[in-house]
């Protein structure tokens, strides 16, 4: 009981630090993650950055230096748990929200921010939380 206590304590402080929040500039993520760990790229004025930030790996969609979006996978791409998703948006919640499950689509799970200004999708494979801006749309190729 010792230990699950110490370890559920690790992951919210852990967690309380280590993600960043949709909506903080490049200086704010940078503060929450460390130095970027690669440039993937930019196209239609979204640059993708990918950093390591604790067990997860994270990337970041910048648009005019604000992130939009966050996507957050396991390296290894094992499925996300029930307490790692939990984590994530317990952390990815602006100050006095909350996070409500939705009906999801083909397997997809679906979460909306209270505000609603973000929400968090959870593909049916269960190995990549994102969590974006409502008005953040994928540049077309």
């Amino acid at each position: 009981m010792k230990a699950l206590t110490f370890t559920s304590l690790l992951w919210i402080i852990l967690g309380t630090t280590g993600f960043g929040r949709i909506g903080e500039d490049e200086k704010q993520i940078e503060a929450r993650y460390g130095k970027a760990a690669k440039e993937i790229g930019e196209k239609a004025g979204v640059r993708q950055v990918g950093y390591a930030s604790g067990a997860f790996a994270v990337v970041v969609d910048f648009v005019d230096g604000i992130s939009r979006r966050e996507g957050f996978a396991k390296p290894d791409t094992s499925m996300l748990t029930s307490e790692e998703i939990q984590q994530i948006l317990n952390v990815s919640a602006a100050d006095n929200t909350t996070w409500k499950e939705a009906p999801g689509k083909q397997g997809d799970r679906i979460w909306n921010r209270s505000d609603n200004k973000a929400i968090a999708i959870l593909p049916g494979r269960g190995t990549f939380l994102m969590v974006k801006d409502v008005n953040f749309t994928q540049p077309k190729e």
